[in-house]
């Protein structure tokens, strides 16, 4: 959930901070360094103090990461930021940051793009940890790699209101924090991970590494994250695997021999009592536990959602499945008499769920990249363009329709003409069809080489990049409506280059019945409702 209201905001802020100090050894087992060491204002996960900005640093190792501020007014890049102290330039309302994974042998290539809120609500890097969070319910780690932002109002608590960064104290995102609390982070993977790649092969890789100490026993760490496709190509799923290095000297835990010291897990027996006991459930629900696309867009409803998702009541998405990267590792029992589970150092994404994201009358295909984005018209029920706003309508590649309760009946003239007129509602590119939530653990012991675990991300590529797009033909451009009236004037202007730009009619509104925006354009756009965490 965005931020809802306006505050005067000052440079200084109680910020997630860290220096030196993260290189100590913790007293928990197998730790990764953690990211506040010493509870700032009394808070856990609060790792500044009060002063000049300074964002939380430590525990992402940053050797292969280059973090820049962007401008809110203008979109450009601005300032400096210390991936040593965490000291960045301060920052207004609204200004963001990207911090982008680079290629260990080439720093300028880039293969992700780290995004979490804009400022004051999130701040740089976009990744934190946080240690010992014992609010955590049913057996969920008591430890997490979580988006670095900070909680706004929770629409289940009468009176809560929103927090900021420099607020006093500070109320930062733990594992722990309620439902569309700001936890995950977003990793759009980016084209240079499918340059040169075959239709069906493996892309290349997204290496994520966290900083380690030695303590004793094993440590579990849930990662809350999406991974968006942003690389222009369709994807038939991806692979996470855990170990050490980075590009070409990356080794999987089992490779390195230390499967048993560094795995991955799906939950399953994992769970317990509120007591803390052992029960033999499961961490995560059904669907929780597979890759799965915005619940608002495919779900049924559920203690969040009161209502079925705007393309279908079943879930999107993938399988799952927790393998060992040679076949070779050993099994445990999470609960005494359960599964027999596999020290995995792999997850991986095996068949698509059976949904309308794959299935008529919908049928986008495999995974979608961003240049083939449906658009969709959008209600900004509360009028407040910080919000996520609802989705009323598609352009199917014929005309606008409604959602699948309607049985995707036709937007009526009539209705496209009052929204139209009101300026609560606008065509934009629905950006959560290409971002993918993931659910998993990552479990840290002693022994890890060079003190430091990777997380390596892998995108796969579908068989077929010619898959028909419907919703692609006469496209409406993003913007604001134009009533379709015949009433209405109909005067346009095009741009040049042989009528091939944004035609514009003469109320300045994009008209929703001519060609889309080229590609460029529908970039910067789509790429702002990326960085507002939508």
């Amino acid at each position: 959930m965005a931020q809802k209201k306006s505050k005067t905001l000052v440079a200084s802020a109680v910020s997630l901070a860290l220096s030196s100090m993260m290189l100590t050894a913790s007293l928990n087992a197998g730790t990764i360094q953690n990211s506040n060491p010493e509870l700032v204002g009394g808070k856990l996960g609060a790792c500044g103090v009060e002063g000049a900005p300074t964002a939380c640093v430590g525990a992402w190792d940053l050797s292969n990461v280059d973090v820049k501020l962007i401008r809110v007014v203008d979109g450009a890049e601005f300032g400096s930021f210390d991936e040593l102290s965490g000291a960045y330039t301060p920052m207004t309302y609204g200004d963001s940051f990207r911090s982008y994974v680079t290629d260990p042998a080439n720093p300028l290539v880039q293969t992700a793009r780290i995004s979490g809120k804009d400022w004051p609500v999130g701040e740089p890097t976009g990744i934190k940890a946080v240690s010992g969070d014992t609010q955590t319910k049913n057996g969920k780690p008591e430890n997490c790699l979580i988006n670095s932002s900070y909680l706004s109002e929770n629409p289940a608590v009468v009176g809560d209101v929103d927090q900021f960064l420099d607020d006093d104290p500070a109320n930062p995102v733990l594992c722990s924090s309620f439902f569309q609390s700001h936890k995950r982070f977003k990793i759009a993977m980016l084209p240079a991970t499918v340059d040169g790649v075959a239709d069906g092969a493996e892309g290349k890789p997204i290496d994520l590494v966290f900083n380690v100490t030695d303590s004793g026993g094993i440590k579990s760490y849930q990662v809350f994250s999406k991974i968006n496709n942003y690389t222009g190509k369709r994807l038939k799923g991806y692979k996470i695997v855990v170990g050490s290095g980075v590009g070409a000297g990356f080794q999987s835990a089992d490779l390195l021999g230390i499967d048993e010291q560094l795995f991955i897990s799906l939950g399953v027996d994992e769970g317990k009592t509120n007591a803390g006991v052992p029960d033999g459930s499961n961490l995560f629900d059904a669907d929780e536990g597979l890759a799965t696309f915005s619940h608002g867009l495919f779900g049924a409803p559920d203690t969040h959602f009161t209502a079925n998702g705007f393309f279908d009541s079943r879930t999107a998405g993938f399988n799952v499945e927790q393998v060992c990267s040679t076949n070779a590792c050993v099994t445990y029992q999470p609960f005494p008499g359960g599964v027999n589970v596999p020290y995995s150092d792999t997850v991986r994404s095996t068949t698509a769920l059976p949904s309308n994201y794959v299935q008529a009358p919908v049928n986008f295909g495999d995974w979608l990249h961003f240049g083939l984005a449906p658009k969709g018209i959008f209600w900004d029920f509360d009028n407040d363009p910080t919000t996520d706003a609802d989705l009323v309508a598609y352009w199917n590649g014929t005309g606008w329709v409604k959602n699948a309760d309607s049985g995707f009946a036709a937007v009526t003239e009539a209705e496209l003409n009052g929204w139209a007129a009101n300026p609560q509602y606008s065509v934009d590119v629905i950006e959560d069809v290409l971002n993918l939530g993931l659910n998993y653990i990552v479990k840290v012991g002693d022994g890890i080489p060079g003190g430091k675990v990777t997380i390596r991300i892998i995108p796969v590529v579908a068989d077929d990049q010619n898959q028909a797009a419907p919703w692609m033909a006469n496209s409406p451009a993003v913007g604001d409506l134009l009533p379709v009236s015949t009433t209405t004037p109909t005067t346009t202007t095009t741009s040049g280059g042989g009528g091939g730009g944004c035609t514009i009619g003469s109320n300045g509104r994009f008209d929703p019945t001519l060609p889309a925006l080229m590609l460029a354009g529908l970039g910067l756009l789509g790429w702002r409702r990326f960085r507002n965490g939508k």
